[in-house]
């Protein structure tokens, strides 16, 4: 069945604790990520059951709910109902984390947004090379020419998507910081670079430096920006500040960014590069075990974004990249340990689950598979670091590199191709094969506690029921209503009520909510399906004495609050008060219990 993700969004921002709980939020491949006034106010286990969400994760200062592909579709809706002060986001996101956790912040929502643009162009770079080298299209034709200045676009006006997604992120008029990027990139300025003579600004020789396709120099300029322009909104006077501030603002910032942020920003982006591809070069296979080994483990805590940088800035200065090369036998790991608990799995919900979180990994979105299939049974994720950790090592003993931006899947295999270096795409290709491979057989000849599988989902089977409301339960047969009596409507009890209060005895789904609030129809995470009606005869009341807690379609948890209802009233005007708990499906045997029970404490049925 379809999400909507309009209603999702709905049931996130009530369970987060409301608008004014919800100081910021963003979002990046596949999760949204919420900076709370009070993360305490949550029930972390209430979110994750909200219908579109794979799990939840809390770190460094953000309440990150994962959702997967439509993670874009989920932030559209959510921002349609939360109103979010820039300058308090801002504070407060500073003031609950680190300053690690900041910098993969702030590296997140400015490439999340652009990511798959800049993907689709790797993978255009990547179709264009397996075309030339089957001879289908000649490169001194107009037609390869036209595709390969597309596919190059992206990466170099890079500064200027940055500058774009920089702008929002740390509250800068975004033009302005379009136009100090564009600076960066102009034909004037490449000419300067391009010529080779001394260059002055005021005196002070400028370092000529090309920006196109760099990541750091305008992360730092539009940060810088930030507070040169709110300098001059403050002090300019209100008749000239929607001129001059703009003016100022590009006037300060672009001969600053040349001068120093642009050289340091260049200088920070090759040492961390330069880090990387040093430990690299000492052992490509020693590079490979770790990529591939832990790469998953980086995606459960949200922080793989601290490598987003060095990847950019590998294809700007080498015109490739071989952490992609690594890091796609990680992804494929993952996705074959999922297969290997749909083939081994008994429990019917864990092979639907299993088999769409492995197809789904196949094409380079693993969330689905680690949080709902493979953390969760444990031995697998295991299973699959460990068949990542070979299929990385057999990737960097054949230096497998990526020549295009890509996030690891079947579609975008073509990234990795490049005429006159087969042997490196051979070996990219072993490298995904073996770790999938390897995740499906480790996966199931480690095998997996099937209880652990079901850890959440007991109560979901609902073998056993507990009473909804405290009362003395009565044989369906004795209650004074044909219809309920004869079990035409299902089998059950009926509860004699001493209190006005119905709790959902199970977790499931309010799937019927009468208007009146007298009857709700609960489904429980197995497809059982379940009436509690309150009193005999009382939709004539019309709603009256009733308040429904919850609406048609709600997640419920064990002991929510369903109902409330006026016992005395109902009785007082001549009505039954008796509580009528079935299961509808009137093929399914009940066992039932008779007595008094407290609400929630004991059971009273069991279904065969």
């Amino acid at each position: 069945m379809a999400i909507d993700y309009r209603k999702t969004a709905g049931e996130l921002v009530r369970e987060l604790g409301g608008n004014e709980n919800i100081i910021n939020v963003t979002h990046c491949a596949t999760r949204l990520r919420f900076i709370l006034k009070d993360e305490s106010v949550v029930d972390k286990d209430r979110v994750a059951k909200v219908p579109g969400v794979i799990t939840t994760v809390q770190a460094g200062g953000q309440f990150q709910v994962v959702i997967g592909n439509h993670v874009k579709d989920a932030y559209g809706f959510v921002t349609q109902l939360v109103s979010i002060d820039e300058e308090e986001a801002q504070k407060s996101g500073g003031q609950k984390a680190g300053i690690f956790t900041r910098i993969v912040d702030v590296i997140s929502a400015i490439f999340a947004p652009f990511l798959y643009t800049l993907a689709a162009c790797g993978i255009l770079q990547g179709i264009l090379g397996v075309l030339v080298a089957m001879n289908l299209i000649n490169t001194a034709g107009g037609t390869y020419q036209i595709l390969n200045f597309i596919s190059w676009t992206a990466f170099t006006f890079l500064p200027v998507m940055i500058a774009v997604t920089a702008a929002k992120k740390f509250g800068v008029n975004t033009f302005i910081a379009v136009v100090i990027a564009c600076a960066l990139v102009s034909p004037d300025y490449m000419a300067m670079v391009n010529a080779g003579e001394p260059v002055y600004f005021l005196g002070i020789r400028v370092q000529l430096l090309s920006y196109t396709s760099s990541v750091i120099p305008i992360i730092l300029a539009i940060w810088i920006a930030s507070y040169v322009e709110r300098f001059f909104e403050k002090y300019l006077p209100l008749v000239v500040r929607n001129l001059f501030t703009p003016m100022f603002t590009i006037a300060v910032m672009v001969p600053l960014t040349l001068l120093a942020f642009g050289p340091v920003g260049n200088t920070i982006g090759g040492a961390i590069g330069d880090v990387y591809n040093f430990l690299y070069g000492l052992s490509p296979i020693v590079a490979g075990i770790i990529v591939g080994g832990l790469w998953e483990v980086l995606v459960i805590f949200g922080v793989h974004w601290g490598i987003t940088p060095v990847t950019v800035g590998n294809y700007a200065a080498l015109g490739y990249d071989t952490f992609t090369g690594l890091q796609a036998a990680a992804v494929f790991s993952q996705a074959g340990a999922a297969l290997g608990v749909f083939l081994k799995t008994k429990d019917k919900e864990m092979k639907g689950i299993s088999a769409s979180a492995a197809i789904t990994g196949l094409f380079g979105i693993t969330e689905p598979a680690i949080y709902g299939v493979n953390l969760r049974l444990k031995r697998p994720m295991i299973c699959g670091c460990i068949a990542g950790a070979v299929g990385g090592a057999v990737a960097g003993a054949f230096r497998a590199v990526s020549w295009g931006y890509n996030m690891p899947g079947i579609a975008t295999l073509p990234a990795y191709f490049k005429a006159g270096h087969m042997s490196q795409f051979t070996g990219l290709l072993l490298s995904v094969l073996i770790a999938f491979v390897l995740g499906i057989v480790l996966t199931y000849i480690a095998g997996f506690k099937e209880e652990a599988a079901e850890v959440g989902m007991r109560n979901a089977e609902n073998t056993e029921l507990a009473s909804p409301v405290t009362g003395n339960v009565i044989p369906l047969n004795k209650v004074r209503d044909e219809a309920f009596a004869s079990g035409a409507l299902g089998n059950g009890v009926g509860i004699q009520p001493e209190e006005g209060r119905i709790y959902a005895p199970f977790d499931g789904t309010a799937t019927v909510v009468f208007p009146t609030g007298h009857a709700i129809g609960l489904t429980d995470r197995r497809g059982n399906e379940f009436l509690i009606h309150i009193g005999i005869d009382t939709v004539k009341l019309g709603g009256k004495g009733f308040t429904a807690h919850i609406s048609q379609g709600d997640p419920v948890k064990r002991g929510d609050l369903l109902v409330e209802f006026d016992k005395m009233k109902l009785e007082k005007e001549g009505y039954d008060s008796t509580v009528i708990y079935i299961v509808t499906d009137t093929d399914r045997a009940v066992e039932t219990g008779t007595g008094r029970h407290e609400a929630l404490a004991d059971t009273i049925m069991s279904l065969k």
